[in-house]
């Protein structure tokens, strides 16, 4: 900027500033709170001319990236930190250029809006707009869901779901989330399935055959289904079905039927199609008729004959039906058997065997014959050991038996798994007719091959009747024959007797076992049966529910078993209603085993009759309030235990040790899941960052809540997550007042606690000195969310500062930063830290977050002191801040000094400083050299100029600037024609009379035709002055039209006096022309005459001519323009113009003469002529040249 000022000096004047044009008129920005903005605009300057300049922000937060440009066009970048401001926040400024094309503001307007989320439908502003989304586009909905953004929907009404969102959102996508979001909402309802055909059947399918099981959906939302079969002829395509496969709401699933996988007959199988809120079965039945099956029911009829059979047979060997009954029956199915199948070998054999027993020897013989043929040509091992079975009962000779056995025997050998030879063998052998100790080996090895056919069974048991002595252990076998016999009602009271004398001495619980005992209890209920049930039992370690009342029975009759009373507690069904027998509670009087569920049920329950049993209880009392502590060190808390601790737990017992489980036990509650598959429970504060997880096991869970504004989900072992009321049920054991204000001064570190202490499990209550250091503690902690720390601070600078706790006070203030603290609040934090003295961290703080907002008395107050202890250094924040203070109308000396130094802005800006400063008497010398300099650069109009110029002077103006001054103002008046202060005009004498070398010579112009239009003020000091002037600029060829005015009193300029000028001040474009027409007696001499006319100085053009009486000069003057010529102006003079009462020069003379020529005064034209030529003689006879 300074360049102007040598450029003035040499003579380079700016005509006319010209605009410059910003892309950008206003600029307007609407930002999401946080967000930081880089953007630009665009100068650009008059064509081909060097436009510069600086360019400035009036605000803080707004930064000009660059802070000069040049060229004739120039990008401006910028900058825009939002940090700190909340929605429905604005801030308004302007950035300041300053320019060789004159002075700008480009105001920018700067909002906080809500934030808003693109999607394919429109912006998403609230979870209204958000289901619409979801309706139309499912996919984009949980994608948008899961998206970073998404948190800025969760503005007013919709606040109440952030926790709700920020459960639902943890992890990886599951559209299972977003369903169960909007269902809890009530944004939707569930979607529904439905199967078109819930049993699909196919008949005789060829190698693999497609099916297709119509799925239809109701609804829109979540549409995961998970496919699962049973069945292996089942073969499917894929194994979830998306919402992107239904078309529309209907879904075809492809499957496919293995003819490969398939048995002959019906074949059965499912598709199962699940997901977290429906479960559908599709059953599928594959009929294969294979060739050997056509033939209707044949061979199942066939089957369920032979079981019928097989259950007669049964039946009579347990002597549940008479022989004859048995006969009865067996024969007529046998006869059903032969009508279905004659060939059939094996009916043939049964019906020889049911004539033999019916003493039909001779039939039954010739069936045997044609039998003997078949098993020639078809040989089985096990229908060839029955025909010689048979043959046996025909002839009873001991030979043949022995023969046969042997040949069975040899047979088995061979076929030792064969447990139908090896029951044959049982009947044919002397052995083991013999021998029931050989026939229970036999039979207890064909069990342990695996059979497991009621005809061993029913072998076995028929010799344990005959013999008891044979059940010698309780093996796998032995447990099967009593198991089998328990079943069948068929225990006897020796077999009971040996098989209780054998349980004792049983080491592990079995289960079959106690079946088999509670069968014999059955038949015998005896005191020595139920003991060994209740230690068969307690060896087990079993307290499931089936056992109480065993344990109970045992009781009741009083048995001696050790651990019996323990074992009644662990199984008995915790009720309110349930009884305890005073002998168990005589028996825990004075020490208890149990665990802490049952102990706390035994002991609330002992409480509860203290008045019934006043001396139990008082037995009972030390060990219950021991009890009581320990469970309350551990945290624990139920139902029973809650009752403990509200009606023995007090104050005076809570110690630093007992205060905190304490805190834990006083808010638990007790979940009750609906759904078997829930693994956790996930805790959801709203006032805290991390979420609390509690394993599930079973469908209980105790766990602690300890504010009303929790969200508790429900995360089953897929990482689903449940949220409805009707998943669970959740019961408060116990309210935590007034125990837990007791608690809170003994417990650090549990957020929790603090939380509730703060607010009583809600909002947070107001501060007061009882809970000031909780509040304290929670402000600090990095558990808490920032918004709710920011709260909690501001409200205890407040409680500090009102309360008088400034000690306090200034520690919160001294480690309060910026980010902790919502940008409504900056105002009141900036003012407490100045009112506290902390100069610099305010200072930092406003360099940081702008002062928007914050009172001018405030930012004057923080300057003041920071320059009282700095001193006036520059700095470019204190600038700004100190320079928004003096708009608002607040300053004082040391402000307005700072200002004067420093300050740049435009003209105007600084011309209020400096009339500020003058009026406090601050010294403002270099603010107006500075506005004087700036006002030749920019060509800035200031109204104070010539006042500015005058103290600037006043105080020992620099010598360049006072005469860059001097020659604007000299051009101003005399090419611009602008108005001369009569300041200027004294100051430029005193430059005169210091004999300045270069004294510009568009000052001596305008010094010349100022007095030549102010003659009455000239006296003899300005009339040497324009004497050097006029002929130092007569001597560079220059002439004005004011020069007239100095001829009647300056010799050398009486020149002019015959001389008619014609002054133009061109606009732009090229040099003028003069077109001129001089009219003679109203006679046209000739055409216009074209002249270019005469530069005398900066743009002033001058043409003279010489007129008579009675000539008229009609002219007009063009520019040339974009190569068009333009009439610029047009005028007409005359002699009569330009007339003077003047009878002494030659060119008066003539004039004169020409007067009376015109006026046809001939006499006095004639006397003109004669003292013309007589003068005009005598000065030729007189005057000679030397």
């Amino acid at each position: 900027m300074q360049g102007i000022v040598e450029k003035i000096l040499e003579g380079n004047f700016k005509r006319d500033v010209h605009c410059l044009e910003f892309s950008e008129p206003a600029i307007e920005l609407s930002l999401r709170e946080g967000e930081s903005y880089e953007g630009s605009f665009t100068i650009t300057g008059p064509e081909n001319e060097m436009s510069q300049g600086s360019v400035s922000s009036t605000r803080l937060r707004m930064h000009c990236l660059v802070s000069r440009f040049s060229g004739q066009k120039e990008e401006i970048p910028y900058h825009f930190d939002a940090s700190g401001m909340e929605e429905g926040d604005s801030l308004n400024g302007e950035f300041r250029i300053i320019s060789n094309q004159g002075e700008y503001f480009v105001p920018y307007h700067v909002a906080i809006t809500q934030g808003t989320i693109d999607s394919e439908l429109r912006d998403i502003r609230n979870l209204f707009h958000f289901a619409n989304l979801a309706r139309t586009n499912w996919q984009e909905a949980v994608k948008l869901f899961y998206s970073r953004d998404f948190a800025r929907v969760f503005t007013g009404a919709d606040r109440q779901y952030h926790s709700l969102y920020r459960g639902l959102s943890q992890g990886a996508v599951r559209e299972q989330n977003v369903e169960e979001f909007l269902l809890e909402i009530k944004k939707k309802q569930k979607m529904e399935f439905l199967l078109e055909e819930a049993e699909i059947r196919m008949d005789n399918p060829k190698d693999m055959t497609e099916g297709k099981l119509v799925i239809n959906r109701n609804g829109w939302g979540y549409s995961e289904l998970f496919i699962e079969t049973d069945g292996d002829f089942i073969v499917l395509e894929k194994e979830v079905i998306r919402d992107e496969d239904f078309l529309g709401n209907c879904y075809r699933l492809p499957f496919y039927v293995s003819a490969g996988r398939l048995h002959a007959g019906r074949n059965y199988g499912e598709i199962r199609l699940t997901n977290p809120y429906v479960s559908l079965t599709a059953r599928v039945t594959v009929v294969n008729k294979t060739v050997a099956a056509r033939v209707p029911g044949v061979r199942r009829q066939k089957k369920h004959k032979i079981m019928e059979l097989m259950q007669y047979y049964e039946a009579f060997r347990t002597k549940k039906i008479s022989a004859s009954s048995w006969m009865k029956e067996t024969g007529e199915l046998i006869e059903e058997l032969v009508h279905m199948d004659e060939r059939d070998l094996a009916v043939k054999l049964f019906q020889a065997q049911f004539l033999i027993t019916s003493g039909r020897a001779n039939e039954a013989e010739w069936i045997l014959g044609q039998a003997d043929k078949e098993l020639e040509e078809h040989f089985d091992a096990t229908l060839y050991c029955y025909y010689l079975y048979l043959n046996t009962l025909i002839s009873r000779k001991g030979v043949y038996i022995d023969e046969t056995a042997g040949q069975v025997e040899r047979i088995f050998a061979q076929n030792s798994d064969n447990w139908r030879i090896a029951w044959l063998l049982l009947y044919l052998s002397e052995d083991y007719t013999r021998s029931a100790s050989k026939r229970w080996i036999v039979l207890e090895e064909q069990f342990r091959q695996g059979c497991t056919s009621p005809v061993l069974y029913i072998e076995a048991w028929n010799l344990l009747l005959a013999n008891p002595t044979l059940l010698m252990r309780l093996g796998s076998f032995e447990i099967q024959i009593l198991s089998y016999a328990a079943k069948k009602d068929l225990l006897t009271v020796d077999i009971i007797n040996q098989s209780v004398y054998l349980a004792q001495k049983q080491k592990n619980y079995s289960g079959r076992l106690f079946f088999i005992l509670k069968a014999c209890y059955k038949v015998m209920p005896t005191d020595e049966i139920l003991q060994t049930i209740c230690t068969l039992l307690i060896k087990g370690n079993i307290t499931a529910p089936f056992s109480f009342p065993w344990y109970e029975k045992g009781i009741e009759k009083e048995l001696r078993i050790t651990r019996l009373y323990e074992y009644y507690m662990m199984s008995i069904p915790l009720t309110d209603d349930r009884e305890l027998p005073r002998m168990v509670l005589m028996y825990f009087a004075f020490d208890s085993s149990l665990d802490s569920l049952h102990n706390a049920f035994l002991y609330a329950y002992v409480h509860k009759v203290k008045g019934q049993y006043p001396e139990l209880y008082e037995n009972y009392r030390e060990q219950i309030e021991r009890f009581v502590v320990s469970q309350v060190l551990k945290g624990r808390n139920n139902q029973y235990l809650a009752y403990l601790y509200k009606n023995l737990f007090t104050p005076f017992m809570i110690t630093e040790e007992t205060a905190k489980g304490l805190s834990t036990a006083l808010f638990m509650h007790r979940l009750r899941v609906k759904r078997k598959s829930i693994r956790n429970v996930v805790l959801v504060y709203e006032k805290e960052k991390k979420e609390t997880v509690c394993p599930v096991t079973g469908t209980e869970a105790y766990i602690p809540v300890y504010s009303d504004d929790c969200r508790l989900l429900l995360e089953d072992k897929k990482g689903n997550r449940f949220c409805r009321e009707e998943e669970y049920e959740l019961e408060r054991l116990m309210a935590p007042e007034p125990l837990c204000a007791a608690v809170g001064p003994y417990v650090t570190g549990c957020v929790h606690l603090d939380i509730w202490l703060c607010g009583r499990g809600s909002s947070l209550s107001e501060i007061t000195p009882e809970n000031a250091e909780y509040m304290k503690r929670l402000a600090d902690s990095t558990e808490v969310i920032e918004e709710v720390r920011r709260e909690i601070r501001m409200r205890l600078i407040d409680f500090f500062f009102d309360n008088d706790r400034m000690r306090e006070l200034d520690d919160a203030l001294e480690e309060l930063s910026p980010e902790q603290i919502e940008n409504r609040c900056f105002s009141k934090v900036l003012q407490f830290l100045v009112v506290r003295g902390m100069y610099e961290k305010a200072f930092a703080w406003m360099k940081l977050r702008g002062a928007e907002g914050i009172d001018a008395k405030l930012i004057l107050r923080l300057c003041t002191r920071l320059l009282a202890i700095e001193g006036i250094v520059e700095d470019e924040t204190m600038t700004l801040l100190a320079f928004r203070a003096f708009k608002a109308g607040k300053y004082d000396g040391n402000l307005l000094e700072y200002l004067c130094r420093f300050f740049t802005g435009t003209c105007m800006e600084m011309r209020d400083i400096w009339k500020a400063a003058d009026s406090f008497g601050v010294d403002s010398y270099h603010l107006g050299g500075r506005i004087l300099v700036q006002t030749l650069y920019t060509g800035a109009y200031v109204a104070e100029r010539a006042e500015i110029f005058k103290r600037y002077v006043a105080g020992g103006a620099g010598t360049e600037v006072e005469l860059a001054v001097l020659a604007q103002c000299s051009y101003d008046y005399f090419v611009l024609d602008k108005p001369m202060d009569e300041f200027v005009l004294e100051d430029m004498q005193r430059v005169i009379e210091r004999q300045e070398e270069n004294f510009p010579l568009v000052c001596r112009l305008a010094y010349t035709r100022y007095y030549a239009e102010n003659k009455k003020i000239v006296d003899e000091r300005i009339s040497r002055c324009l004497l050097v002037f006029l002929r130092e600029i007569l001597a560079q060829n220059k002439y004005f039209p004011y020069f007239k005015e100095y001829a009647d009193n300056i010799v050398f300029m009486r020149q002019f006096l015959d001389k008619t000028m014609v002054e133009y001040r061109i606009r732009e474009g090229g040099a003028p022309v003069i077109h001129y027409l001089i009219e003679k007696e109203d006679t046209i001499e000739g055409e216009y005459i074209k002249e270019e006319m005469q530069d005398m100085f900066g743009g002033v053009y001058v043409r003279q001519f010489i007129l008579f009486f009675g000539e008229h000069l009609q002219y007009y003057i063009t520019e040339n323009q974009d190569g068009k010529e333009h009439l610029m102006t047009s005028g007409t003079l005359s002699r009569n113009d330009t007339g003077r009462e003047q009878k002494e020069s030659r060119y008066d003379m003539l004039n004169d003469i020409a007067v009376g020529r015109n006026l046809q005064d001939y006499d006095t034209m004639e006397s003109q002529l004669y003292e013309y030529f007589e003068k005009d003689y005598l000065v030729k006879e007189l005057f000679h040249m030397i």
